[in-house]
């Protein structure tokens, strides 16, 4: 049984390798991983940056981090060419005393001006301020464009499994090599799980490597994982319930768009919708694959919790199967 599952999967894997389809769709999570990542900066960074001599008088230099990102550069004639790239960052030098800002001029406005409060804080430090500062915050430790990204990027990769399937079954139908199988020794159930392997496992390798590339702090890999594993199983149930029904790569991949809907939907709703309305999501995995991440990604997640929503996965996964496994083995003939 292993070796004939086996040579479904390399079969699969051969086939897909050929015309790089497969590798394009497993390499497609990362790309958009190091994308997010590319544009998702930290709250707390800053928005000024700046570039100083070395010989930077080091109270300054120190002063300066506290409020801005600092760069150095050896020759302070080279700051004017430093300053005349295409990001925005000043230079500060000092000259008799004094302290000089470089611009180029098109930079964001206003940071000029935050940057001469700063210097002109740091040449009257001595001085009290007239003011007493409090700093808080409104609890976000995290991007929100890096959070909801992430979470996006991993419900959505169950498509992409689901798609390896529904081609691997196109192909197979087009090449009238389902006949074959059917009276050979390899039976629906081999056939199934060869099948679903590859459809598997992209979710399950896509999740984490886009968890590993966002640098998620505090994340517990063992809901992690509990959760993929749930998530990965939809991409199985997507991937035949469209593949059996088509006979070419063109119609199954328009087919498969039908299924951006209710992923979209769920993600979406729950985060615009009020919480009195999420009943109206609660038919959807996806809804409940996206409150799982979603408590993972923030640290708030319990055993409890994932448990539930992962059973809850199961049940709506165990019931379309069982609704649609009529249709998956007649197409399977």
């Amino acid at each position: 049984m292993i070796k004939r599952i086996a040579a479904i999967i390399g079969r699969d894997i051969l086939s897909g390798t050929r015309d790089y389809l497969m590798i394009y769709i497993f390499i497609a999570p990362f790309l958009l991983a190091f994308a997010l990542k590319a544009l998702a900066p930290g709250v707390a960074s800053t928005s000024i940056k700046v570039v100083v001599p070395e010989d930077m008088e080091p109270a300054l230099y120190e002063y300066l981090e506290n409020y801005s990102k600092v760069e150095t550069i050896r020759d302070p004639y080279d700051i004017e060419e430093r300053v005349l790239r295409t990001d925005d960052i000043f230079g500060v030098v000092e000259k008799e005393g004094k302290y000089e800002v470089i611009s180029q001029g098109n930079e964001t406005e206003g940071m000029i001006d935050a940057l001469r409060f700063v210097l002109n804080s740091y040449a009257n430090r001595e001085l009290g301020a007239p003011v007493d500062v409090k700093i808080s915050d409104v609890g976000w430790t995290l991007s929100p464009l890096k959070h909801q990204g992430a979470i996006f990027l991993i419900v959505f990769g169950s498509v992409f499994g689901g798609m390896l399937i529904l081609l691997s079954l196109v192909e197979e139908k087009m090449s009238n090599t389902i006949s074959a199988i059917n009276v050979s020794t390899v039976s629906k159930t081999e056939l199934v799980i060869g099948k679903g392997a590859m459809g598997f496992l992209m979710p399950v390798v896509g999740s984490f490597g886009t968890v590993l590339i966002l640098g998620f702090e505090g994340i517990n890999y063992g809901m992690l994982a509990l959760l993929i594993l749930s998530i990965a199983l939809i991409s199985i149930i997507i991937g035949f319930s469209v593949g059996v029904v088509n006979t070419e790569p063109i119609s199954a991949i328009a087919s498969m768009k039908t299924t951006f809907v209710p992923i979209m939907g769920s993600i979406f709703g729950a985060i615009f919708l009020s919480d009195k309305w999420h009943v109206i999501l609660y038919w959807s995995p996806f809804y409940w694959a996206y409150r799982g991440m979603d408590e993972i990604i923030l640290g708030t997640a319990s055993w409890g919790n994932i448990l539930l929503y992962c059973s809850i996965i199961l049940v709506i996964t165990a019931a379309v199967f069982a609704m649609l496994s009529k249709r998956i083995k007649q197409g399977l003939r």
